[in-house]
């Protein structure tokens, strides 16, 4: 972190009748019947439902995959990485469920992208690859949003800090540099420092401001919504730097 894949039977037809008729009269052993049952079972038709299920799996045209199989420790910064700088531009929101205490995730995450399109370039390139030494599993989500609640933004915030003078800001443009975040958070009061995160030189979609008054903190997490190079963000309270 930087200051971030028939074999040709005999001619004669005699025997073939012969050995046709013998099998039509041999009794239908328990395997035959079996198969049989098995084949009758994949052969039945499918409800208009079903057809219409296989013809278009999203039909809603949502545009939020379900990641499952995240380590417990991922936080969103990984997944971020894990989609790779071509994906990460059109990453709406990601969301990751918590335990009641807060600290481990519950092995699952949702992603919104810009466009079915590109949700499903990500299933496609991203499907059964490893994060934190965990396979995941990638599918379109089936989950409806009921409220704007459960929304990206409105995410509760984090426990304050003590002296807390610092806020993480994420979902940032990868463009985005450290002065375009210092001079955005400046409406809050003086800035200290402000920091991207980077990963392999790439920035990672987040990083931290942190601020000579507390109060400013206080102002800065009213600022998620707002926007940093045409991308809204989301702030939260974090830990000062080097404590």
């Amino acid at each position: 972190m930087r200051e971030w894949r028939l074999k040709n039977g005999d001619s004669s037809s005699e025997p073939k009748q012969e050995q046709q008729q013998q099998q039509q009269q041999q009794p239908t052993s328990k395997k035959s019947k079996k198969k049989q049952k098995r084949t009758k079972q994949r052969g039945q038709l499918l409800t208009v439902q079903e057809v219409e299920r296989k013809a278009n799996p999203n039909p809603d045209g949502n545009t939020t995959l379900m990641v499952s199989g995240l380590n417990f420790k991922a936080e969103e910064g990984d997944l971020r990485e894990f989609f790779g700088q071509d994906l990460q531009t059109s990453i709406r929101n990601i969301s990751i469920p918590l335990y009641k205490d807060g600290v481990r995730n519950r092995g699952v995450a949702f992603v919104e992208f810009d466009s079915i399109e590109t949700m499903n370039e990500a299933i496609a390139e991203k499907n059964k690859k490893v994060l934190l030494g965990r396979y995941l599993d990638l599918k379109v989500s089936t989950a409806k949003k009921t409220t704007q609640d459960d929304s990206y933004f409105s995410k509760p915030l984090s426990e304050k800090p003590p002296q807390c003078r610092t806020v993480g800001v994420f979902n940032l443009a990868w463009k985005t540099t450290e002065k375009e975040l210092a001079d955005h958070f400046s409406q809050c009061g003086e800035v200290f420092s402000a920091r991207i995160v980077r990963r392999n030189e790439r920035p990672a979609g987040y990083g931290y401001v942190e601020f000579v008054g507390m109060k400013s903190a206080d102002a800065a997490v009213e600022l998620t919504g707002s926007s940093i190079n045409g991308r809204p963000v989301r702030v939260d309270f974090a830990e000062n730097f080097g404590e």
